[in-house]
């Protein structure tokens, strides 16, 4: 029998992966359009939306665990939404440049 880990309560098992990107596709999906509704360009939005949940499904971004850090990050609505801006402002940026990039290769 395996012991818990000492940063875990007693009784207490840490969520696997794939519980993890349930739960946090379905925070995404309950908030993401408040995170995105901030943003003033809404143009792209459907694309954004789409491009996150792939990258919580595991999607093949290099900088996966990053990504997935600022949406879970850009969701937490226990502290003011204002200082939660930036991270929202940099999720967004950072998943606006992933979808240029292919864009960008292709018209190469």
């Amino acid at each position: 029998m395996s012991r818990p880990r000492q940063s875990e309560p007693q009784g207490q098992v840490m969520p696997t992966a794939a519980e993890e990107s349930a739960a946090l596709r379905d925070d995404w999906m309950h908030g993401g359009h408040l995170v995105l509704a901030a943003d003033p360009d809404p143009s792209d939005h459907a694309a954004i939306h789409a491009w996150i949940l792939d990258v919580i499904e595991g999607g093949g971004d290099p900088d996966h665990d990053g990504i997935r850090d600022l949406i879970y990050h850009s969701l937490n609505f226990d502290i003011p939404f204002q200082a939660t801006e930036r991270v929202r402002q940099s999720l967004i940026a950072t998943v606006r440049a992933r979808l240029q990039a292919p864009a960008s290769r292709q018209g190469r």
